[in-house]
């Protein structure tokens, strides 16, 4: 295998909380060199999340692997001005503050590109965007999950909204943030030219609303939860065993095998297509249910894979951590952090046949990495010494 896809690309990262940090984390295991700034005095606010290992919140240490920390005062001069000699350098930047404060610390895009590094590929990460009446407001995952739509389809059927359980919103805003990076520096090597692009967390929760805005536009109706019952497919759900649930979807190609050798009730085989089975889906559910719940979930995953019916258990994150297709497959993974100890983390899901993902250090200690990249724009040690006593830098 050769090196990792992005090994000559350096990020200069000023983001927090979740959508950005996730970004340039990826950024890292594809191999650039990802450069964190921090503020003084405590650094990311995620370094003091709860629980924490070794004083390191878990936040912190789920999402800055692969990074350098470097400590600088961007609201002092000599802070910002070490920030733009090492953007100068950079190929990318990142950021994720509210609306104005990267143009209020001096490093907006416009001077940025004009003054400083015109190649620079710069990605805006916002709440709802840099444009349209709300693009002022702050935004969050779980405003952005109720006002984008998606907490209205998601719950039990019939009962209140119910919040999707991971912040996806930040998570997918962060991965369309790469997608835009890579693009962005596709279009520099083939003009020279950086450009900057945004993305935002509602204009992403809008976008994993796919069918439904779809499904709207035809009927003129709202669309509304189903619990774990998918939307189109019958029988797509979770079903109750005898010692837990698992998951099944029943292809309509497979349906009347499925009917003869696991319900043996002739009467549902009239229910040949998807929109007979949800017509019928009372009757369908009527035998299905019980039936399994008569054997335990090992039992049905045994039978459900030798007839080739897609399903999986419910499992809960300690099953996850274990399971031996994450194992595997370095889904999940743990290493040592320094001054931290053993850690379990989520690996990275990406495997190339010519390429390499990086993984070369845990999350960094506050300031770590100050001196190194200090030393890199040929700042003196007595400088260092001078800018320190001064709370510049950590």
């Amino acid at each position: 295998m050769t090196g990792t896809p992005l090994s000559d690309i350096v990020v200069a990262d000023f983001t927090h909380a979740r959508a950005g940090p996730w970004c340039t984390e990826l950024l890292g295991e594809l191999g650039a060199e990802v450069v964190k700034v921090e503020r003084p005095g405590g650094g990311d606010p995620n370094r003091d999340g709860h629980p924490q290992q070794g004083g390191m919140g878990f936040e912190f240490i789920s999402r800055h692997r692969n990074k350098k920390s470097v400590v600088l005062d961007l609201k002092e001069e000599d802070g910002r001005q070490i920030a733009e000699d090492f953007i100068a350098e950079a190929d990318v930047l990142v950021e994720n503050f509210a609306p104005g404060v990267m143009d209020r610390l001096g490093l907006g895009y416009d001077y940025l590109a004009e003054e400083v590094n015109p190649g620079l590929v710069y990605a805006s990460i916002k709440g709802y965007g840099e444009t349209g009446p709300f693009k002022h407001k702050k935004g969050v995952d779980l405003v952005m999950q109720a006002e984008g739509g998606i907490m209205s389809v998601t719950g039990p059927e019939g009962g209140p909204p119910v919040k999707v359980g991971q912040a996806i919103g930040d998570i997918g805003a962060g991965l369309y943030a790469v997608i835009g990076i890579l693009s962005a520096l596709r279009h520099r090597d083939a003009t020279g030219r950086g450009q900057k692009f945004e993305t935002d967390l509602f204009g992403t929760i809008v976008s994993y609303m796919e069918e439904y805005l779809t499904e709207y536009g035809i009927t003129g109706e709202d669309p509304t939860p189903n619990g774990t019952r998918h939307q189109t497919q019958v029988p797509y759900e979770l079903f109750e065993t005898a010692d837990g649930y698992l998951a099944v979807f029943v292809p309509g190609s497979r349906w009347t095998m499925f009917v003869a050798e696991v319900l043996e009730d002739d009467s549902l085989l009239e229910y040949d297509s998807a929109k007979a089975r949800r017509d019928h889906y009372d009757e369908v559910m009527g035998v299905m249910r019980p039936i399994l719940r008569e054997h335990t979930t090992e039992e049905w995953v045994e039978r459900f894979d030798e007839i080739d019916i897609p399903c999986g258990p419910l499992n809960h994150v300690s099953d996850v951590v274990e399971h031996p297709q994450a194992r595997e497959r370095g889904n999940v993974i743990e290493y040592e952090v320094p001054d931290v100890g053993e850690v379990t983390v989520r690996g990275f899901p990406l495997h190339f046949s010519e390429s390499q993902t990086a993984f070369e250090r845990g999350p960094p200690g506050l300031g770590e990495h100050t001196d190194e990249i200090l030393g890199r724009l040929g700042v003196s040690a007595a400088e260092r010494d001078r800018l320190r006593e001064d709370g510049v830098v950590e």
